[in-house]
């Protein structure tokens, strides 16, 4: 039966993939190629903040937390060459190959001398469906005096295969004090595919670590993602590093098509917040007060030289005084970024949830329904008790459907081996929802009607208007267009809206006379969503058509109910 159930979900999977292609790629270049008029083609607002909110009377916000798929872990530890742990420290899709691709770490702290002496290191994956995944055996390197393995990188490779081109400053800081020995450990994460390669060496790059060799933030580069050269010298270098006092190795990096430039973010401890490059003074530096997780961001144009070195992510005063920002990535969906956040409780027994934040420059980030997990860890021994967030520089979009994947730990984070360290495992979670779904503004309770959403004034530049919404119990959605003073525009008020009923991802806007703001292109309005009964979780201005993208209920108890998308 277990065979049966996984061939049909794969077999499935493949059809939706097949028939979703079109809606990945664009939904994964979202708004970003321009219209023939210099427009981008759609715009899309996620209402993840309050940036475009004025008002919402009767209305909050609801996280709507991702769905963990049935077959997970959708990838497990069964080989050899796996170690005890996978993690997806990458994933993307490639259009070109049509293939999901996973660069993932593997390894052992507690066998290092597992595997020629490698505590961790990186091995490829790769799926059609993004549910079952192949292990190819690459031979790409020797381990451990073996090649029948899917190891594209570890520590010999730092050495033996450097960089084609520079990457960072010519000179870097020696730390005068070894690291505690932990076996060879060298990863990456990030891999992004270069936009503009100078040639084929760095079609693919990612940030790595190269623990055992020389502490700091390197590049590495592979021309086809499975061979892979890492730079001489390191990029950043925090005063940890030099110190060897501590680990800032968690690391995300993305190439930002709207600044035009690759932004890196990396874990750091707030007492490097006024200097964050290490110098020679640093190598007997003391130990900081206390090891408090937080994030830094910076910025290059050309990954040699980096700039706008900035302290921009902690837990703060309004958070548990036991959690710190344990692990970050995020992508951008058109204009706004959305960044998972891993949180880590110092209390026992140390469970990791992925939280939700957002912003709308990459640097200045707001967490979304603060304090509620959008991917909950499981019970203690469950495969996601720490369930860590990974890179996917690009968001996956397959069939309107977004796919996350994240590293998910049975074991506490500072879990001592013992006899029981056979059961101690990791594996790949997958994590789903429908697109732009992250959120939602819902009405509530009916002493607090009437229920309402104003936007803040702007420019319509695009004249088909979409909301990906739903509604139940005879629920709707009208929309009344209003001018930057809060009057009502003829042929757009709320007596002459249609409604909007049912559930669906592009419920199209109309009025009794008005099939879109064509007329209003140019012209600075707000829109007032008058809701009965709904959540509204998206809303996207587009210049094409939109397919109306019902969703169906997953569970159905009233067959003559309403959930079908009405267009009145």
């Amino acid at each position: 039966m277990e065979t049966n159930r996984r061939t049909f979900i794969k077999v499935a999977g493949a059809a939706m993939l097949a028939a979703g292609e079109t809606s990945a790629q664009n939904a994964a270049s979202s708004a970003s190629s321009p219209a023939d008029d210099g427009r981008p083609p759609y715009r899309t607002e996620l209402f993840l903040d309050n940036e475009m909110i004025e008002a919402t009377p009767g209305v909050s916000r609801r996280l709507h937390p991702a769905k963990k798929h049935l077959l997970n872990p959708v990838i497990r530890s069964d080989r050899w060459c796996e170690g005890e742990y996978i993690q997806p420290y990458t994933t993307m899709y490639d259009y070109e190959a049509k293939l999901f691709k996973m660069w993932a770490r593997s390894g052992s702290d507690s066998k290092a001398r597992y595997l020629g002496g490698n505590a961790a290191y990186m091995l490829y994956y790769t799926s059609a469906d993004g549910v079952h995944w192949d292990k190819p055996d690459l031979g790409v390197i020797d381990v451990g005096g073996r090649r029948d393995h899917n190891i594209v990188f570890a520590s010999d490779v730092v050495l033996k295969s450097p960089t084609r081109l520079s990457y960072g400053p010519d000179k870097f800081v020696v730390p005068s004090t070894p690291m505690v020995p932990q076996g060879k450990k060298a990863f990456f994460w990030g891999v992004n595919k270069h936009p503009h390669p100078r040639d084929d060496s760095e079609n693919y790059i990612a940030a790595a670590i190269v623990q055992d060799h020389r502490r700091g933030a390197h590049i590495v580069t592979s021309p086809d993602g499975i061979h892979w050269s890492c730079a001489a010298f390191p990029f950043w270098q925090t005063p940890h590093d030099v110190s060897s006092k501590g680990d800032d190795c968690l690391m995300h990096i993305i190439f930002d098509e709207a600044k035009r430039k690759w932004v890196m973010y990396r874990r750091i401890v707030p007492e490097f917040s006024e200097r964050m490059i290490a110098d020679d003074s640093d190598r007997n530096r003391p130990g900081v007060d206390r090891y408090n997780r937080s994030y830094a961001y910076a910025e290059s144009d050309d990954l040699k030289e980096w700039k706008n070195h900035r302290f921009i992510l902690a837990m703060d005063a309004d958070d548990p005084a036991d959690t710190e920002l344990y692990q970050f990535a995020c992508h951008k969906f058109g204009e706004t970024y959305v960044a998972y956040v891993s949180i880590f409780y110092l209390r026992r027994p140390q469970p990791i949830d992925i939280h939700l934040a957002t912003s709308r420059d990459g640097i200045h980030f707001t967490r979304v329904c603060r304090g509620t997990p959008f991917i909950p860890s499981g019970p203690l021994g469950y495969y996601d008790f720490m369930a860590m967030a990974c890179s996917q520089p690009r968001p996956i979009v397959v069939g309107d459907t977004l796919y996350i994947y994240y590293a998910g730990l049975n074991f506490p984070h500072d879990a001592v081996p013992s006899a029981d360290s056979r059961f101690e495992t990791g594996g790949v979670g997958l994590a789903t929802l429908k697109r732009d779904r992250f959120a939602s503004l819902e009405t509530g309770i009916p002493a607090a009607a009437p229920h309402r959403v104003i936007t803040k004034p702007f420019v319509v530049r695009h004249p088909r208007l979409y909301l990906n919404a739903a509604t139940w119990m005879k629920g709707s959605i009208k929309v009344e267009v209003l001018t930057r003073d809060w009057q009502p525009i003829a042929g757009f008020t709320e007596s002459e809206a249609k409604d909007i009923q049912g559930d669906a991802l592009d419920h199209p806007v109309r009025w009794a006379n008005k099939t879109d703001l064509s007329a209003l292109v140019d012209q600075e309005i707000r829109l007032k969503f008058c809701m009965t009964r709904a959540r509204l979780h998206a809303m996207t201005l587009s210049h094409a058509e939109r397919p109306l993208g019902p969703v169906e209920p997953e569970y159905r108890t009233d067959q003559a109910g309403d959930s079908a998308p009405k267009l009145n």
